[in-house]
């Protein structure tokens, strides 16, 4: 389990998308039962997204982009552990076509 020591450090990797699938799932899944570190996420996603966005004279909804990074972030875990789980189950695939083969040609 995440301590909330871990998640604050964990929140600038996960704005520049540098977290991998384990640190990721456990990072969302705390910022989604703590309070105090989804605060600290939006404070700092604020400063960095927002002082960017002043800067270019962009409009903005900063509240809704956090929101949307979330749930993106979220489609993302998802569709890594589907190809992590394809992966997986191609690896058996050739695992077993290649004993047939060796079987094959033992038998011949």
């Amino acid at each position: 389990m995440m301590t909330c020591k871990d998640a604050e450090k964990l929140i600038p990797e996960f704005l520049d998308d540098d977290l991998d699938n384990r640190e990721l799932s456990e990072f969302l899944a705390h910022v989604d039962s703590c309070p105090e570190c989804k605060e600290e996420l939006t404070i700092q996603f604020l400063v960095r997204v927002g002082m960017q966005r002043l800067e270019d004279g962009n409009t903005f909804n900063l509240s809704r982009e956090l929101d949307h990074l979330l749930v993106d972030s979220k489609k993302r875990l998802s569709a890594r552990r589907y190809l992590v789980m394809t992966s997986y189950i191609l690896e058996i695939a050739v695992a077993a076509l290649l004993a047939t083969c060796l079987l094959l040609a033992i038998a011949l």
